[in-house]
């Protein structure tokens, strides 16, 4: 049903999680050989943590990129990690982990909130139910988690959650 997944690809701010805390073992940073002034770059990330759309992260990323010269894979990665918080925020997610091959969310500590009793989490829930050994879906000392399987970066970390807000069409 691709309606639920377009209504949680639409997001509306009311239902989702206000943030999404990333953890990862992948380097997500500004290296000093690509921008060497601690104050500079400290700046930079104050903004990428402001930008809350795509048109706005592609403008910093040019603005960058002519300032700077190419970008470094690792600021590409840590651009790719701010557009996997806002997945995950749209998904309800307070916090996501990616080690060791698998994404791990945890979903907004307060059951009660508007994103489980919404279009949002049922999209979650087909998600889970069309691709069981991918996703899984489970409670654990009280808090609602989801687990995606065999994902090596950000950027399949990425691509998994589109599929699941309805962004993106299962391989």
């Amino acid at each position: 049903d691709a309606q639920g997944g377009s209504a949680l690809a639409r997001g509306s701010r009311r239902d989702q999680s206000d943030d999404c805390i990333i953890e990862t073992d992948l380097t997500m940073l500004i290296p000093n050989s690509y921008v060497s002034e601690t104050a500079e770059r400290l700046a930079l990330y104050r903004r990428l943590d402001d930008i809350k759309d795509e048109h706005e992260l592609q403008a910093f990323a040019t603005e960058v990129k002519d300032r700077f010269g190419p970008i470094p894979h690792e600021v590409e990665e840590l651009m790719e990690g701010i557009r996997l918080r806002w997945l995950g925020q749209r998904m309800g997610l307070e916090k996501m982990v990616l080690k060791n091959g698998d994404l791990r969310g945890t979903f907004i500590a307060d059951q009660q909130h508007p994103f489980f009793s919404g279009d949002g989490f049922q999209a979650v829930l087909r998600a889970v139910q069309s691709q069981p050994k991918r996703y899984k879906v489970y409670e654990k000392s009280g808090k609602l988690k989801i687990t995606v399987a065999a994902v090596k970066n950000l950027g399949e970390a990425k691509r998994a959650l589109e599929i699941v807000v309805g962004v993106k069409e299962s391989v």
